[in-house]
């Protein structure tokens, strides 16, 4: 009896503290990097979009430069390796691209399309499972 009510008063407030962290944390380590991601999104999605070539030479232009500063994000330990040779293939990819013209702008937008398959693929190896994330935040939480 005194364990089922220990149980269910002192390991709830515990618990909802671990969430919290991990939602806490999660938001902040993401973060730096969420909005960088969300940009060389939009830049892809204007490229490949366009109809106009010096719109895809600037969008792919804008699209490298969000992409540099992914790399400088400090990725965890375990990710590290996996997410820059992601974002190192997504580099060589884009920078082989050579500029559009009228007459290879629809060649290279289905090339660039071949960026989006590595970011599945990437983000399907790099992401962290919840019990993962639980586990990491408690390391830090900890200090170990």
């Amino acid at each position: 009896m005194f364990f089922k009510r220990l149980g269910k008063i002192s390991l709830s407030p515990v618990f909802m503290g671990l969430f919290l962290s991990l939602l806490l944390s999660t938001s902040a380590t993401a973060g730096p990097l969420k909005p960088t991601m969300k940009e060389m999104r939009l830049y892809y999605k204007q490229a490949i979009d366009t109809r106009d070539p010096a719109v895809f030479n600037e969008k792919i232009s804008q699209f490298l430069t969000e992409l540099n500063t992914a790399r400088e994000f400090k990725f965890s330990p375990e990710r590290k390796a996996l997410s820059l040779e992601g974002l190192n293939k997504v580099q060589a990819l884009v920078s082989g691209l050579p500029q559009a013209t009228e007459t290879n702008l629809s060649q290279l937008q289905t090339q660039l399309r071949e960026a989006d398959q590595l970011r599945i693929e990437y983000h399907k190896k790099v992401k962290p499972g919840v019990f993962e994330l639980l586990f990491d935040t408690l390391k830090e939480s900890l200090g170990l």
